[in-house]
């Protein structure tokens, strides 16, 4: 049994590299049996562990986050803000914040993304952050200044900080709504009012801890 590690992972990429050249030239399904072969063993391809994941998630304070945000050039300090408010995935982050003129009414993005297994609802704008989202950003310009070591975490965690918040201030539900954890076609009407119920409460609970 290999360790679950990169060696293991370029090897499993090699080997399916390998089966694909092999289904092109002699016309074959051999990725296809790869595939299911992995799946009955139980063989990931990601070697990253979501329990580690966590666990360092939960050793992250939200106090030195924002430190560490204040200290970023204004306008990635206001994403990082954005990305820490909304609870957003960083894909997501980046193009609502560039489209925010158009996706934002009266404080509430109703985005309704569905990517695979990956969907968005509907999140909250801070007030606060809204009137200063006056430009674009791009992912080499955050790769550049909002990397681990200058943030203290890596950004996607700032998505686990803003569930925790809300899940324990305002409404658990709601908080997975807002993450896209939940929430059908039929759900948005029971989910929408909500947040115009929770708005204000939101906005005084999120001002506080980014004032």
């Amino acid at each position: 049994m290999l360790t679950n590690n990169r060696e293991k992972q370029n090897d499993l990429r090699a080997m399916g590299n390998l089966c694909r050249y092999h289904d092109i030239k002699y016309d074959t399904d051999l990725h296809e049996q790869f595939i299911a072969w992995l799946k009955k063993k139980e063989i990931k391809w990601n070697v990253r562990s979501n329990k580690n994941n966590y666990h360092i998630a939960s050793q992250i304070s939200l106090k030195d986050v924002l430190s560490s945000l204040g200290k970023l050039p204004m306008e990635y300090r206001i994403f990082g803000l954005f990305v820490l408010t909304s609870g957003l995935r960083t894909e997501e982050s980046i193009v609502a914040f560039n489209n925010h003129s158009k996706i934002c009414h009266d404080g509430i993005m109703e985005l309704f993304w569905d990517r695979k297994t990956k969907k968005t609802n509907a999140v909250f704008c801070h007030p606060k952050i809204h009137g200063k989202i006056l430009y674009s950003v791009n992912k080499s310009g955050i790769k550049r200044n909002m990397k681990s070591s200058i943030l203290g975490c890596e950004l996607r965690y700032l998505r686990k900080l803003n569930y925790t918040i809300n899940a324990t201030k305002l409404d658990p539900l709601l908080a997975e709504f807002m993450q896209g954890r939940r929430g059908n076609v039929s759900q948005r009407h029971y989910f929408l009012p909500m947040m115009n119920n929770y708005r204000n409460k939101w906005i005084n609970v999120w001002k506080n801890l980014i004032q």
